[in-house]
């Protein structure tokens, strides 16, 4: 492993950031784990960030919500802390050619806070490309917060997954009960694969007596054909308030009955509202 330099703007706004935040002493030590010579090195220094670094969650100004949001869609409505950013730019900092091999050891014995830390780190990579098997594999897991690091406030999973493995992670976080307003850029990432492998999903769960997010409507925005219309309607007729108003939204929005709509702007605002709503009634 070579000496680390600054070698990315993400780099510089990590550092930035964690200098503001860190006393004179933890600054100080910050320095000297960043000049890690070898993956051992790196390896001890990744795991000795929590006995350094303090784990409360930073508030941001204006210009920095700006700046954070533009580098890492949906990164200031994320839950990060201290902890995270300082173990990102140390990740940030192993040389590009080295930094598969390296993170895939460090996932392998990495327990749950540092595997999150991770998986939210790998976006902030140049080469952040080449990490779609790997997290691909992530997305299997049955650890909530774990899969939450991955789908929830963090923009690799849109930007980078292909077509399947995105479809995948929107379906489990439907069976897990996870929140679908919080998946950054759902909407651009919509399809009509999607839309008709979660109107299955719909017809099972009603098949067996079980209802469904009413946030679940969202993908259909844009797909609707008879079969999701006639769905629409029962909901309508047999649904909860907020399941009603969802339907409603995507039967208006999409009035030609035709699968032609996606390019069409839809109101997030309002379907975020939807989501909100679920999750703090069934907190």
């Amino acid at each position: 492993m070579t000496e680390n330099t600054f070698n990315n703007n993400s780099c510089e706004i990590l550092y930035s950031l964690i200098q503001t935040r860190l006393s004179e002493v933890q600054m100080d030590w910050m320095e000297t784990v960043m000049l890690f010579e070898n993956d051992e090195l790196f390896f001890q220094n990744f795991g000795l960030i929590p006995r350094m670094i303090p784990s409360y969650s930073p508030d941001w100004s204006p210009s920095e919500k700006i700046i954070l949001e533009q580098m890492y869609p949906g990164l200031t409505s994320g839950q990060w802390n201290l902890q995270q950013f300082c173990r990102c730019l140390l990740i940030v900092l192993i040389p590009e050619d080295q930094n598969i091999a390296i993170i895939k050891k460090l996932i392998q014995s990495a327990d749950i806070n540092e595997l999150i830390c991770i998986y939210k780190g790998i976006f902030f990579l140049e080469n952040a490309c080449e990490f779609v098997p790997l997290v691909e594999d992530g997305i299997r897991t049955n650890i909530t917060s774990v899969y939450d690091s991955i789908a929830l406030s963090n923009p690799f999973a849109a930007k980078y997954l292909p077509l399947n493995s995105w479809n995948h992670l929107v379906l489990k976080a439907l069976f897990m009960g996870r929140p679908l307003y919080q998946i950054t850029n759902l909407d651009l990432r919509k399809n009509e694969k999607l839309a008709f492998i979660a109107t299955d999903y719909i017809n099972e769960r009603w098949s067996a007596g079980r209802t469904v997010s009413p946030e679940i409507w969202r993908l259909m925005d844009g797909f609707v054909n008879k079969e999701v219309t006639a769905c629409l309607l029962k909901v309508i007729e047999f649904g909860d308030q907020l399941s009603k108003h969802a339907a409603i939204m995507v039967l208006r929005e999409n009035g030609s009955n035709t699968c032609n709509n996606i390019l069409r702007p839809i109101n997030t605002t309002l379907w975020n509202y939807i989501g909100e709503q679920y999750y703090i009634q069934n907190k």
